[in-house]
């Protein structure tokens, strides 16, 4: 094998590599307005689910554009894609379509709800689902297709939406790369039935850990606030009577 041959192959098939080092973390910038946040959160005894959670549901809500009741703060975007998945109804023995271009969290979710993921090809420009090589991939056993809206890139939400309600199936966006991002003028993770987006050390809009789930679906919104506390259905804030 001739090292012009080499440099032709792709690094996984025994090629070489582009670079010899990882590529590191994007590192946030953290200064004195998110340490007194951080302090004034401290203080308050509320370290979980509690009054800077609704009101973070509220402001991403009145960002996205849908009621502040559909605004479900989640532990990360891996935890609401699979409580999205859920609530969609997908379980064991279903088939849920997504990108083959993506972090392993996406397919993890699906088989959290006990479906197998089933890869659809992108397009090539963009890296984001091909809505023909998902019409191909639809089964009987179909019941939700996963679209990942790649670095910053909307997927076609148009035709894969359409094919939703064509072929009933759930649309449960993965929106973890997308906060800010429009799809023609609308804003990316608000497309399909749910959208789920990740605020994670290394996202452009972080809280060092952590997700949110919006949806058009109330019913959604409300078993997904019940299963992400393991189905207790009194919160904290009711709790303590702030609610």
């Amino acid at each position: 094998m001739t090292a012009s041959a080499d440099s032709e192959r792709p690094a996984i098939e025994g090629g070489l590599p582009v670079r010899d080092a990882l590529l590191p973390f994007f590192r946030v910038e953290l200064g004195s307005e998110e340490e007194e946040a951080a302090v004034r959160v401290l203080r308050s005894g509320w370290i979980a689910t509690g009054p800077e959670c609704e009101r973070f549901e509220a402001d991403l809500a009145a960002y996205l554009g849908i009621p502040a009741a559909q605004s479900v703060t989640v532990a990360s975007c891996t935890a609401g894609l699979h409580l999205a998945l859920r609530a969609a109804g997908v379980g064991p023995g279903d088939e849920v379509i997504t990108s083959p271009i993506t972090f392993p969290a996406s397919a993890n979710a699906i088989l959290h709800a006990g479906a197998t993921p089933v890869f659809a090809d992108v397009v090539p420009e963009w890296l984001t689902l091909d809505p023909e090589a998902v019409a191909a991939a639809i089964t009987p056993r179909t019941r939700a297709i996963v679209p990942v809206h790649f670095a910053g890139w909307p997927c076609e939400m148009d035709a894969l939406c359409a094919l939703g309600r064509d072929h009933g199936l759930a649309v449960v966006e993965d929106a973890a790369h997308a906060i800010g991002a429009r799809h023609r003028g609308r804003p990316a993770g608000t497309l399909g039935d749910a959208g789920a987006f990740s605020f994670y050390a290394t996202k452009n809009l972080t809280t060092c850990e952590g997700g949110l789930v919006a949806t058009k679906h109330a019913d959604w919104a409300q078993r997904m606030r019940v299963e992400r506390l393991h189905g207790i259905d009194v919160d904290a804030t009711q709790r303590d009577g702030l609610a």
